[in-house]
């Protein structure tokens, strides 16, 4: 009998889960939360990368964050400058104008007057009120109009005695200490000041060198010395005008004002309708209601309403290029990141993973990396901002540069949803390669860029194209949407060019030596590694070359339009009466003691706009040919230029450029016009210096002088002639060039020696001085010298030249542009070194020396460095020019002050390209060099 046996069997396994169980958002979820739970794995395990891609994508958004955060804390509003400006009270008077304030905005700027540009018209009277009144019946007068207590407040100059050889300027407030302002004014220590012979200084005044207690010696602008005694510390804020150094009681006598505020105190606020009412009186009222409660923007003026619309074409402008800049910079660590895990996903991929689950891997380093180097970012960039403002506010607590802490979070949300988008953006195209992976190819090492499009060239240069007009059209036509399109455009465009750029250059590199020639081609067929690279260079370069040439730009631009008010290394002083006069004196023969003076004169002119009652004022004017003296005096009565009329052409009535009268010594004349020979001997004899040819025929020109009389309150018809004279004096005319370096001031269109003036008893009186030094151009040291001992109102001004106001600032911004590019140009070419690793081991397999090695790192980084930065030097070229055109083709006739079409000035700054051009690729293959290791692993592949 056969026994027969049977094997036991394995005991039923439950059936695995369905790869298609569950919705379709949950394993889409699921699919999702594996890929970043690997993503945070992946960043953990390999943290230099994650290290520099979050630097990559974190540094702008710092830079750009604490940018806006310090914008935002030091563009201080209306509102919050309101503690400051009106204290407790309700509203500011702030000018008083004989006119209708017709557009006035809401912080308290007169915005223009008529579209026709005649002039506005007269202002209602307030009752009560008198220009001429003292100053305490004007302030009752309008406190009982306004229905409330007038508190105002007096700014003016004057000088101390720091030492005995230093007089240093300082600024005084005069008010009345013990009104209640509310947060504007505050004491700080000591007591008030009871009277003008007692100050309190503030910490303004504190910071300039004054002491808190003591005696002080001030000089007032008239000369006199005033000994006070200090009382205390206080604090009064003003946006606008700044901290005072010193606040009294009352004025003394001999100072000066030149400003006058006045705040209203009421139990009522004061209505944006109030104001618009009030604006007809002349009053220009700063509203706390208004400010709190703004009008609609229909309600507002044109301008207010532009410089909204400008915001948004600077956000549109400014997101655009964030979101594209990120994108471009983190190119390289995502492109790196793919690559490293391109031997991984071919594996998944043989085991059955989907392409899209592939590229959820891939996209899920970008979301772990991207969203940390957007919040670390973010807080960095706030943190420095808000460290810097409190500092500054701290150690400068005078200071109306930086307003109270204040962090733009829709700004700065913004901002990080654009960084991340573009993270993602950069992760995207390597994930989107991944649908042609060739997994035999990668698990051979075969890792080549496949041929490259011959129309992607084509549609790159129509992008760019595209791109600049769009730039164009954007700063033109102030259109927020044709931003946007322009920076996409001059972005996107050469992206598209960049594969033919290296296969070119890999063509190119034929005849150079073998490492150069290997690293070349290289990098040409190595696409997929190399293009990151020079996108990212790109980025930086185009940000730089656009900063450098509209800086550039504007500052030639800018010197273009540059009137000269002197003679280069020549100035002026003003120096009011005879004590001044000996005063600087004085100082001059101490400290610049070969330093001439010369005395400008000026006839007595009138005032159209002057309320006082009518006297006889001299006048002189030019008497073209066929003209009356009487068709030559300007009419001001009505709301035409008078200028207008050809018999008008220069006098002592104010008017357009080249058509004053000025009075100098007739060797003066010849010395600034640097005249010789017979020329000179015509000015010794009282020759007359004219503008225009046409007023002088034959060498002679009629003058028109003597006495007249206006109406009071402003002239209600042409001027009533009293006396006249008629004469005909010897004339030349004078030179172009002359004007070109201010030897004559523009204003002036005639030139009469003291002499001539003496001889046709003109009535002169001195003006200005002029002042020179034989021996060349004022020394900076020696003007400081001599103005630390003048009085407050002895001001001199030396012609230095075109001087650039903003060049701090474009240093700065272009500092921050370059570290940005050389930030970039490291953590690029160390990221391609990473990559590279196992081309290194492959060469030193095969015998290549460190040196070979050293040379064949440092020409791919220099070809993929050079290629990026020629290109984003094309995109800053293309953004500056379209940025600097608007900017630089208006300006205005120096003779006339008339605006004027000009063509534009571009500059092209030649240090910051060759920098980009030279210096990048250099650094970038000096890095790429001293990297390479002495001994390589040649063993691993992956």
């Amino acid at each position: 009998m056969t026994a027969t046996s049977t094997l036991p069997q394995a005991p039923t396994r439950p059936p695995g889960p369905s790869l298609t169980s569950g919705s379709r958002f949950q394993r889409w979820l699921a699919s999702w939360l594996v890929s970043l739970k690997m993503a945070r794995r992946d960043a953990l395990r390999f943290k230099g990368r994650s290290a520099l891609v979050v630097v990559m994508v974190g540094l702008p958004v710092a830079l750009i964050v604490g940018g806006l955060t310090l914008a935002s804390t030091s563009a201080r509003s209306a509102r919050e400058d309101l503690p400051a400006r009106l204290g407790n009270a309700v509203a500011l008077i702030d000018n008083i104008s004989e006119t209708k304030i017709l557009n006035q905005s809401v912080e308290g700027w007169e915005m223009g007057g008529p579209s026709d540009g005649s002039p506005p018209p007269k202002a209602l009277p307030i009752p009560g009120y008198a220009a001429d009144a003292p100053a305490a019946e004007q302030n009752a007068a309008l406190g009982a109009f306004l229905g409330g207590t007038i508190v105002p407040i007096g700014y003016g100059d004057i000088r101390w005695d720091a030492t005995p050889e230093r007089r240093p300027s300082a600024s005084v407030a005069y008010l009345d200490p013990t009104v209640d302002l509310g947060p504007k004014l505050s004491l700080l220590s000591g007591r008030w000041p009871t009277s003008n012979a007692e100050i309190a200084v503030t910490p303004a005044g504190v910071h300039q060198g004054m002491p808190k207690s003591g005696q002080v010696t001030l000089r007032l602008p008239n000369g006199t010395a005033k000994a006070v005694t200090v009382v205390g510390e206080a604090s009064l804020l003003d946006p606008n005008v700044g901290m005072p150094s010193l606040l009294t009681t009352e004025v003394w006598d001999g100072a000066n004002f030149w400003q006058t505020q006045r705040l209203l105190q009421r139990s009522t606020p004061v209505s944006w309708d109030e104001v618009k009412k009030l604006n007809d009186y002349g009053l220009t009222v700063v509203s706390r209601a208004a400010i709190e409660n703004p009008p609609v923007v229909a309600d507002r003026t044109p301008e207010e309403q532009r410089q909204s619309n400008d915001t948004r074409i600077a956000a549109a402008m400014l997101g655009s290029t964030l979101f594209i800049l990120t994108a471009l910079l983190v190119g390289p660590a995502f492109a790196v990141s793919a690559g490293r895990q391109r031997r991984s996903l071919a594996l998944a991929a043989s085991n059955g993973a989907e392409t899209r689950q592939l590229r959820r891997s891939v996209l899920a380093s970008a979301v772990v990396l991207g969203v940390v180097a957007v919040v670390v970012g973010a807080a960095v960039g706030i943190a420095g901002a808000l460290a810097a403002a409190t500092y500054w506010r701290t150690t400068r607590p005078w200071t109306t540069a930086v307003g109270p802490n204040q962090v733009p979070w829709i700004a700065v949300a913004i901002v990080a949803i654009c960084a991340t988008l573009a993270a993602l953006t950069a992760a995207l195209i390597p994930a989107l390669r991944l649908g042609r992976l060739d997994i035999i190819g990668v698990m051979k090492g075969q890792n080549v860029s496949p041929p490259h499009s011959r129309k992607l060239p084509i549609v790159g240069l129509i992008l760019f194209a595209i791109g600049g007009i769009g730039t164009f059209l954007a700063v033109t036509k102030e259109s927020a949407g044709a931003a946007m399109i322009g920076i996409l455009g001059l972005f996107v465009g050469p992206l598209l060019l960049i594969p033919l750029m290296l296969v070119v250059a890999g063509r190119i590199a034929a005849r150079f030596p073998a490492p150069f020639r290997m690293a070349t081609r290289d990098a040409a067929r190595q696409r997929h590694r190399s293009a990151p690279t020079v996108a990212a260079v790109m980025a930086g370069s185009a940000l730089l070359a656009t900063f450098a040439v509209t800086g550039e730009s504007l500052d030639k631009f800018n010197e273009r339009q540059y009137v000269p008010t002197n003679i280069a290394g020549e100035g002026t002083v003003w120096l009011g009466d005879t004590t001044m006069k000996q005063e600087f004196e004085q100082a001059a023969a101490t400290y610049a003691p070969t330093w001439k003076l010369v005395p400008s004169y000026q006839i007595s002119n009138y005032d159209p706009t002057s309320t006082t009652e009518p006297t006889d004022e001299a006048f002189a004017s030019v008497i073209p040919p066929g003209c009356t003296l009487a068709q030559s005096l300007p009419d001001w009565s009505n709301n035409s230029d008078p200028f207008t009329n050809p018999c008008v052409k220069a006098g002592t009535s104010g008017g357009p450029e080249r058509s004053g009268f000025i009075v100098i010594p007739a060797d003066e004349v010849i010395r600034r016009l640097q005249l010789t020979g017979a020329a000179a001997e015509a000015v010794r004899n009282g020759a007359v210096g004219v503008a225009d040819a046409a007023w002088a025929p034959g060498g002679k020109v009629t003058l028109g002088y003597g006495t007249r009389a206006y109406e009071a309150n402003g002239p209600s018809g042409p001027a009533k002639v009293l006396t006249s004279q008629e004469t005909q004096v010897d004339a030349y005319v004078i030179p172009a060039e002359a004007y070109a370096r201010a030897a004559v001031d523009s204003y002036s269109g005639v030139v009469i020696p003291v002499e001539t003036a003496k001889k046709l008893q003109l009535p002169t009186q001195i003006n200005t001085y002029f002042l020179y030094d034989p021996r060349g151009p004022i020394s900076t040291d020696a003007q400081k010298n001599v103005q630390e001992h003048l009085t407050s109102e002895g001001q001199m001004q030396i012609e230095r030249g075109y001087q650039n106001e903003f060049k701090w600032i474009m240093l700065i911004v272009f500092g921050i542009a370059a570290f940005l590019l050389v930030t970039v140009t490291l953590i690029s070419t160390a990221l391609a070194l990473a990559e590279q690793q196992s081309d290194m081991g492959t060469l030193a397999a095969v015998g290549a020396t460190k040196g070979t090695r050293r040379r064949f790192a440092a020409a791919q980084a220099v070809t993929v460095a050079l290629a990026g930065g020629l290109l984003g030097t094309l995109i800053g070229l293309v953004a500056g020019v379209a940025l600097a055109y608007p900017q630089t083709s208006n300006g205005w006739d120096s003779v006339t002050g008339e605006p004027m079409t000009l063509s534009p000035t571009i500059g092209i700054p030649i240090l910051p390209m060759l920098a980009t051009l030279v210096g990048v690729p250099l650094i970038a293959g000096f890095i790429a060099a001293i990297a390479i290791r002495k001994a390589p692993t040649v063993t691993r592949r992956a």
